[in-house]
Protein backbone atom coordinates (compact mmCIF):
# COMPACT_ATOMS: atom_id res chain seq x y z
CA UNK A 1 0.00 0.00 0.00
CA UNK A 2 1.24 3.32 -0.63
CA UNK A 3 2.82 5.22 2.21
CA UNK A 4 1.28 9.14 1.15
CA UNK A 5 -1.16 10.04 3.52
CA UNK A 6 -3.00 12.37 0.33
CA UNK A 7 -6.17 12.23 1.98
CA UNK A 8 -5.30 12.18 5.16
CA UNK A 9 -8.81 13.09 7.24
CA UNK A 10 -10.90 13.83 4.25
CA UNK A 11 -14.18 11.73 3.87
CA UNK A 12 -15.18 9.77 0.69
CA UNK A 13 -18.52 7.91 -0.50
CA UNK A 14 -17.96 5.73 -2.92
CA UNK A 15 -21.31 4.13 -4.12
CA UNK A 16 -20.89 0.42 -5.36
CA UNK A 17 -18.65 0.03 -2.37
CA UNK A 18 -19.15 -3.48 -1.39
CA UNK A 19 -17.33 -5.02 -4.46
CA UNK A 20 -15.17 -4.23 -7.31
CA UNK A 21 -13.83 -1.22 -8.74
CA UNK A 22 -15.58 0.56 -5.53
CA UNK A 23 -14.24 -1.90 -3.35
CA UNK A 24 -10.59 -1.38 -4.13
CA UNK A 25 -10.83 2.40 -4.35
CA UNK A 26 -12.37 2.18 -0.91
CA UNK A 27 -8.97 0.31 0.76
CA UNK A 28 -6.82 2.89 -1.87
CA UNK A 29 -8.31 5.87 -0.40
CA UNK A 30 -8.35 4.59 3.31
CA UNK A 31 -4.75 3.59 3.18
CA UNK A 32 -4.26 7.16 2.34
CA UNK A 33 -5.77 8.60 5.11
CA UNK A 34 -9.54 8.82 3.93
CA UNK A 35 -12.59 7.75 5.89
CA UNK A 36 -14.75 6.05 3.75
CA UNK A 37 -18.70 5.39 3.75
CA UNK A 38 -19.41 2.24 1.59
CA UNK A 39 -22.92 2.50 0.26
CA UNK A 40 -24.18 -0.56 -1.48
CA UNK A 41 -27.49 -2.44 -2.04
CA UNK A 42 -25.90 -5.36 -0.41
CA UNK A 43 -25.57 -4.52 3.09
CA UNK A 44 -23.07 -7.92 3.69
CA UNK A 45 -20.65 -6.75 0.64
CA UNK A 46 -20.68 -3.30 2.24
CA UNK A 47 -20.01 -4.55 5.75
CA UNK A 48 -16.72 -6.33 4.00
CA UNK A 49 -15.33 -3.58 2.60
CA UNK A 50 -15.97 -1.38 6.15
CA UNK A 51 -13.58 -4.53 7.45
CA UNK A 52 -11.42 -3.42 4.95
CA UNK A 53 -11.21 0.09 5.41
CA UNK A 54 -10.89 -0.09 9.15
CA UNK A 55 -7.43 -2.55 8.58
CA UNK A 56 -6.08 0.71 6.85
CA UNK A 57 -6.74 1.99 10.64
CA UNK A 58 -9.99 4.73 9.40
CA UNK A 59 -13.24 4.93 10.13
CA UNK A 60 -15.45 3.00 7.56
CA UNK A 61 -19.43 3.44 7.50
CA UNK A 62 -21.77 1.03 5.77
CA UNK A 63 -25.10 2.64 4.03
CA UNK A 64 -27.47 0.14 2.23
CA UNK A 65 -28.93 1.77 -0.59
CA UNK A 66 -30.55 1.79 -3.94
CA UNK A 67 -28.24 4.41 -5.82
CA UNK A 68 -31.10 5.16 -8.65
CA UNK A 69 -33.42 6.09 -5.50
CA UNK A 70 -33.59 10.11 -5.03
CA UNK A 71 -34.09 9.37 -1.31
CA UNK A 72 -31.49 6.49 -0.78
CA UNK A 73 -29.36 8.36 -2.56
CA UNK A 74 -30.08 11.76 -0.48
CA UNK A 75 -29.93 9.66 2.90
CA UNK A 76 -26.88 7.93 1.58
CA UNK A 77 -25.49 11.27 1.62
CA UNK A 78 -27.00 12.66 4.55
CA UNK A 79 -25.48 9.66 6.65
CA UNK A 80 -22.19 10.19 5.62
CA UNK A 81 -22.17 13.66 6.60
CA UNK A 82 -23.94 12.87 9.81
CA UNK A 83 -21.27 10.61 10.98
CA UNK A 84 -18.22 11.78 9.63
CA UNK A 85 -18.77 15.49 9.90
CA UNK A 86 -17.80 16.19 5.94
CA UNK A 87 -17.52 15.29 2.49
CA UNK A 88 -14.86 15.70 0.18
CA UNK A 89 -14.59 12.81 -2.41
CA UNK A 90 -17.25 11.19 -3.96
CA UNK A 91 -16.68 7.65 -6.70
CA UNK A 92 -20.23 6.97 -7.92
CA UNK A 93 -19.15 3.02 -8.75
CA UNK A 94 -22.47 1.43 -9.11
CA UNK A 95 -23.44 0.06 -12.59
CA UNK A 96 -24.11 -3.10 -14.20
CA UNK A 97 -22.85 -4.43 -17.65
CA UNK A 98 -24.86 -5.54 -20.05
CA UNK A 99 -25.15 -6.74 -23.95
CA UNK A 100 -27.51 -6.87 -27.01
CA UNK A 101 -28.06 -4.61 -29.45
CA UNK A 102 -30.90 -1.92 -29.88
CA UNK A 103 -33.29 -5.00 -31.51
CA UNK A 104 -32.78 -7.31 -29.00
CA UNK A 105 -32.55 -5.77 -26.01
CA UNK A 106 -35.60 -5.45 -23.82
CA UNK A 107 -37.51 -1.96 -22.34
CA UNK A 108 -37.12 -3.77 -19.48
CA UNK A 109 -32.77 -4.08 -19.76
CA UNK A 110 -32.75 -0.80 -21.07
CA UNK A 111 -34.54 0.72 -18.12
CA UNK A 112 -32.10 -1.11 -15.57
CA UNK A 113 -28.34 -0.33 -17.34
CA UNK A 114 -29.44 3.29 -17.95
CA UNK A 115 -30.71 3.62 -14.00
CA UNK A 116 -28.02 2.00 -12.81
CA UNK A 117 -25.13 3.19 -14.77
CA UNK A 118 -26.38 6.90 -15.43
CA UNK A 119 -29.08 8.32 -13.18
CA UNK A 120 -27.37 6.68 -10.25
CA UNK A 121 -24.40 8.86 -11.21
CA UNK A 122 -26.71 11.88 -11.50
CA UNK A 123 -28.38 11.01 -8.28
CA UNK A 124 -25.06 10.75 -6.54
CA UNK A 125 -23.74 13.70 -7.76
CA UNK A 126 -26.62 15.83 -7.39
CA UNK A 127 -26.80 15.09 -3.64
CA UNK A 128 -22.84 15.17 -3.03
CA UNK A 129 -22.28 18.67 -4.25
CA UNK A 130 -23.77 20.40 -2.12
CA UNK A 131 -22.37 18.89 0.70
CA UNK A 132 -18.39 18.63 -1.06
CA UNK A 133 -19.08 22.51 -1.30
CA UNK A 134 -19.05 23.19 2.19
CA UNK A 135 -16.21 22.07 2.49
CA UNK A 136 -14.57 24.48 0.01
CA UNK A 137 -14.39 21.54 -2.65
CA UNK A 138 -13.71 18.52 -3.29
CA UNK A 139 -13.23 15.90 -6.24
CA UNK A 140 -15.72 13.71 -7.99
CA UNK A 141 -14.32 10.82 -9.91
CA UNK A 142 -17.12 9.12 -12.30
CA UNK A 143 -16.32 5.56 -14.07
CA UNK A 144 -17.76 5.16 -17.50
CA UNK A 145 -15.89 2.61 -20.04
CA UNK A 146 -13.86 1.87 -22.92
CA UNK A 147 -17.55 0.91 -24.32
CA UNK A 148 -18.48 4.80 -23.50
CA UNK A 149 -15.70 6.00 -25.71
CA UNK A 150 -16.41 3.92 -28.95
CA UNK A 151 -18.91 1.83 -30.37
CA UNK A 152 -20.54 -1.07 -28.61
CA UNK A 153 -22.10 -4.32 -28.71
CA UNK A 154 -23.63 -3.69 -26.07
CA UNK A 155 -26.38 -0.67 -26.72
CA UNK A 156 -27.72 0.47 -22.98
CA UNK A 157 -24.39 -0.23 -21.48
CA UNK A 158 -22.68 1.98 -24.23
CA UNK A 159 -25.25 4.80 -24.39
CA UNK A 160 -25.23 5.21 -20.54
CA UNK A 161 -21.20 4.81 -20.66
CA UNK A 162 -21.31 7.18 -22.95
CA UNK A 163 -23.42 9.69 -20.93
CA UNK A 164 -21.29 9.74 -17.98
CA UNK A 165 -18.92 10.59 -19.80
CA UNK A 166 -20.26 13.88 -21.11
CA UNK A 167 -22.50 14.14 -17.61
CA UNK A 168 -18.99 14.49 -15.98
CA UNK A 169 -17.55 17.17 -18.52
CA UNK A 170 -21.11 19.47 -17.86
CA UNK A 171 -20.29 19.04 -14.03
CA UNK A 172 -16.85 20.04 -14.71
CA UNK A 173 -17.83 23.26 -16.44
CA UNK A 174 -20.38 24.04 -13.95
CA UNK A 175 -18.69 23.68 -10.79
CA UNK A 176 -15.25 24.62 -11.59
CA UNK A 177 -15.34 27.99 -9.79
CA UNK A 178 -16.38 26.54 -6.89
CA UNK A 179 -13.03 24.29 -6.14
CA UNK A 180 -15.16 21.23 -7.01
CA UNK A 181 -12.90 19.18 -9.63
CA UNK A 182 -14.79 16.22 -11.71
CA UNK A 183 -13.41 13.85 -13.85
CA UNK A 184 -14.05 10.23 -15.41
CA UNK A 185 -12.02 6.90 -15.78
CA UNK A 186 -12.93 5.04 -18.73
CA UNK A 187 -11.53 1.21 -17.49
CA UNK A 188 -10.63 -1.62 -20.24
CA UNK A 189 -11.37 -5.31 -19.52
CA UNK A 190 -11.07 -5.53 -15.20
CA UNK A 191 -12.06 -9.13 -13.67
CA UNK A 192 -14.85 -7.76 -11.16
CA UNK A 193 -18.02 -9.64 -10.05
CA UNK A 194 -20.26 -7.92 -12.93
CA UNK A 195 -18.46 -9.36 -15.49
CA UNK A 196 -17.39 -13.00 -14.66
CA UNK A 197 -19.16 -14.64 -16.71
CA UNK A 198 -16.11 -13.43 -19.32
CA UNK A 199 -12.89 -13.98 -17.40
CA UNK A 200 -13.86 -17.23 -15.66
CA UNK A 201 -14.06 -19.11 -19.03
CA UNK A 202 -10.26 -19.55 -19.63
CA UNK A 203 -11.17 -19.63 -23.96
CA UNK A 204 -13.18 -16.16 -23.25
CA UNK A 205 -10.39 -14.78 -20.78
CA UNK A 206 -7.41 -15.51 -23.18
CA UNK A 207 -9.23 -13.32 -26.07
CA UNK A 208 -10.21 -10.94 -23.78
CA UNK A 209 -6.66 -10.52 -22.64
CA UNK A 210 -5.25 -10.19 -26.20
CA UNK A 211 -7.43 -7.43 -26.91
CA UNK A 212 -5.46 -5.32 -25.03
CA UNK A 213 -1.58 -4.44 -26.45
CA UNK A 214 -0.65 -4.87 -23.01
CA UNK A 215 -1.36 -8.72 -22.60
CA UNK A 216 -3.63 -9.01 -20.21
CA UNK A 217 -6.87 -7.51 -18.01
CA UNK A 218 -6.17 -4.92 -15.59
CA UNK A 219 -6.96 -5.11 -11.96
CA UNK A 220 -9.00 -3.39 -9.36
CA UNK A 221 -6.45 -1.93 -7.65
CA UNK A 222 -5.05 -0.47 -11.12
CA UNK A 223 -7.97 1.23 -11.22
CA UNK A 224 -8.07 2.53 -7.91
CA UNK A 225 -4.95 4.19 -7.93
CA UNK A 226 -6.08 6.53 -11.49
CA UNK A 227 -9.26 7.39 -8.83
CA UNK A 228 -6.73 7.79 -6.18
CA UNK A 229 -4.89 10.65 -8.17
CA UNK A 230 -7.78 12.17 -9.64
CA UNK A 231 -9.47 12.88 -6.49
CA UNK A 232 -6.32 13.98 -4.73
CA UNK A 233 -4.31 17.00 -4.98
CA UNK A 234 -1.40 16.45 -7.31
CA UNK A 235 -4.42 16.54 -9.86
CA UNK A 236 -5.41 20.03 -8.73
CA UNK A 237 -5.29 21.46 -11.94
CA UNK A 238 -7.07 18.77 -13.99
CA UNK A 239 -11.10 18.84 -14.27
CA UNK A 240 -13.62 17.56 -16.88
CA UNK A 241 -10.82 14.83 -18.06
CA UNK A 242 -11.88 11.78 -19.77
CA UNK A 243 -8.67 9.47 -18.66
CA UNK A 244 -8.78 5.78 -20.48
CA UNK A 245 -7.22 3.19 -17.88
CA UNK A 246 -7.06 0.05 -20.23
CA UNK A 247 -3.91 -1.31 -20.83
CA UNK A 248 -3.69 0.33 -24.62
CA UNK A 249 -6.54 -0.53 -25.67
CA UNK A 250 -8.11 2.40 -27.06
CA UNK A 251 -5.44 3.12 -28.64
CA UNK A 252 -5.22 0.05 -31.34
CA UNK A 253 -8.23 1.18 -33.00
CA UNK A 254 -10.06 -1.89 -32.59
CA UNK A 255 -13.32 -3.04 -34.13
CA UNK A 256 -15.67 -2.31 -31.31
CA UNK A 257 -17.73 -5.59 -32.08
CA UNK A 258 -15.34 -6.87 -29.58
CA UNK A 259 -15.27 -4.58 -26.97
CA UNK A 260 -17.23 -4.94 -23.05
Amino acid sequence: MPEQRRFQDRVALITGGGSGLGRAAAVRLAAEGADIAVADIREDGAAETRALVEEQGRRGLVVQCDVTSAQDMERAVAETVAAFGRLDVLFPSAGIGASGTVESTTEEKWDQVVNLDLKGVFLACKYAIPEIRKTGGGAIVTVASIGGMQGNSGAAFAAAKAGVVNLTRSMAVAHARENIRVNCICPGWIPTPINRNCWQDPERRAQIEQMHPMGRMGTPEEIAAAVAFLASDDASWITGAVLPVDGGYLATGRSPRRGP
